[in-house]
């Protein structure tokens, strides 16, 4: 209110870079003397102000304290039963791998908010029975390692410790045996074992038989032994509840693993090493008539072709990058799958025109998935009109198509006048790494399925893109994403050439 009612000869000055002349210097000083003593005493009275809020912030922080503390007795996480908790804490856990000892996680994380919380989850043996355990890589000190795997040790006897009688599931990362002896004493309750390791560490379990593992369903192995060099300390693969298989960088002398091959329900071989031939593959999967899940390779084929191997249960196919050429001909021939609904094919194709032939056999067919390949654009056109009504899910990886031959696939896609719709019940499409399909083609082919269908069944687009955008599409298919559609579409970034004025200068800055 004060400055609002004072007036200044030098108004029209101020705000500007104008200097006072010599005269003017004592006018502005006189000037300031009554409104500098005021501002003293607004600046007193505010101080005064202050100190009174600070005490009643004081009073108030020791009132809110107090609310707060009986409030916390009232909070509903109190009153949940324990066996709620406990659900509550197993849920917490992570489900596509084992629990890792950190205490960023669960279950030890859990064990760290409260006292009370830590007595629940030492108590709840289910937040025990699954464990990563990495054997620490000798360091310079061997002293320091040692005590590293003596603490370690002792934190996987202590959490095996906790879990009762339940069930395990275990990996194990490096090759020190020690971790394995400490294995021994709960072999009889190993449901799921992973060996991150190598085959010289195998040996503390040499003595292990299929009796001493009576619920082991799943063995999973990063290395093998080559040939038969080592088997000897496979002899619990042959526990009599063993239903999955995985393996890496094995050969298929890997057939004479002591392993119950006819009860069998996944069987995935990761890689290879050396010949594989394809009648061997074929030779081994005679022997596993059980089989749901299985993902195989073959290096080529040698020799004359098995017979028809027939697994009536299998319903997931994944033929890996190694097989080709005739190698993947021959499994393609001689393998009857009933039930198939997923295939996977990121093999290299080279016989495209048999390929629409395989696809009508397979009439229960859901997802298909296939990898970098060079298709024509009549390959194309003939596997798409070849898929089974049945199909849902049409995954295309690094695809390198010549011309237009992805874009004449969609349209294959899309409703066309006097043609039977290909695919009625696609509901996901993904395409990664191409190049080649224009934003427009896809635009067609999202609007076609949407709007020309009576009851359109598509739920999932994604495309990544090996070029930037040429066209935004999103705004057109807006209506469609807000009746459900998911759209992920990923561009490449246009390359930025870098421009900074040090160019060519020592002393600039990096």
């Amino acid at each position: 209110m004060f400055a609002s009612t004072m007036t200044s000869p030098f108004a029209s000055w101020l705000g500007t870079n104008y200097c006072p002349t010599d005269e003017e210097v004592p006018q502005i000083c006189a000037l300031l003397v009554d409104p500098s003593s005021r501002l003293k005493q607004l600046d007193d009275e505010i101080a005064d102000l202050q100190k009174a809020i600070d005490k009643l912030a004081e009073k108030r922080a020791g009132l809110a304290a107090f609310v707060d503390a009986h409030k916390a007795l009232l909070s509903p996480i109190r009153r949940l039963p324990l066996d709620v908790i406990e659900e509550i804490f197993v849920a917490c856990l992570p489900t596509h791998r084992n629990c890792v000892m950190s205490a960023s996680e669960a279950p030890v994380l859990l064990g760290r908010i409260c006292s009370s919380w830590r007595a629940i989850s030492l108590t709840t043996t289910r937040l025990w029975t699954r464990i990563h355990v990495v054997c620490p890589a000798p360091p310079a000190d061997f002293a320091l390692n040692d005590a590293k795997v003596a603490q370690r040790l002792g934190v996987l006897e202590t959490w095996l410790g906790r879990s009762g009688q339940w069930p395990l599931s275990i990996s194990i990362y490096g090759r020190s045996p020690y971790f394995l002896k400490a294995l021994l004493p709960f072999v009889s309750r190993l449901q799921h074992i992973q060996f991150m390791t190598t085959p010289s560490s195998f040996e503390p379990l040499s003595h292990i038989t299929e009796a001493d593992v009576p619920l082991l369903k799943t063995v999973a192995v990063t290395r093998l032994p080559p040939h038969r060099e080592g088997w000897e300390h496979f002899a619990m693969f042959r526990g009599p509840r063993i239903s999955g298989f995985t393996a890496s960088a094995v050969d298929f002398a890997t057939g004479d693993l002591p392993l119950r091959w006819h009860q069998l329900t996944i069987l995935k071989m990761e890689g290879y090493r050396g010949d594989v031939p394809s009648q061997k593959v074929l030779k081994l999967l005679s022997g596993c008539p059980e089989l749901r899940i299985c993902k195989l390779f073959a290096s080529h084929s040698n020799g004359a072709p098995n017979s028809p191997v027939e697994l009536k249960f299998l319903h997931t196919l994944q033929l890996a990058p190694m097989i080709g050429g005739a190698a993947l001909t021959i499994l393609l021939d001689r393998l009857t799958l009933p039930e198939l609904r997923n295939l996977s094919l990121a093999a290299q194709i080279t016989d495209q025109q048999n390929l629409p032939g395989y696809l009508t056999r397979w009439t229960k067919l859901e997802g298909l998935e296939i990898g970098e390949n060079s298709f024509s654009t009549s390959s194309w056109v003939a596997c798409i009109r070849n898929l089974p009504e049945t199909m849902r899910r049409l995954v295309l990886v690094d695809t390198s198509l010549a011309g237009s031959s992805l874009e004449t696939a969609l349209t294959v896609l899309a409703p066309q006048h006097g043609t039977p719709l290909a695919c009625p019940a696609l509901e996901e499409l993904c395409i990664s790494n191409t190049s080649a399909l224009s934003d427009a083609a896809l635009l067609r082919f999202i609007t076609g399925r949407m709007v020309a269908v009576s009851h359109p069944t598509l739920r999932h687009v994604e495309v990544k893109f090996q070029r930037s955008m040429e066209v935004g599409i999103l705004p057109d298919i807006q209506p469609f994403i807000n009746g459900g559609l998911r759209v992920s579409l990923t561009y490449l970034s246009p390359r930025r050439l870098p421009s900074s004025p040090w160019q060519g200068l020592l002393d600039g800055p990096r």
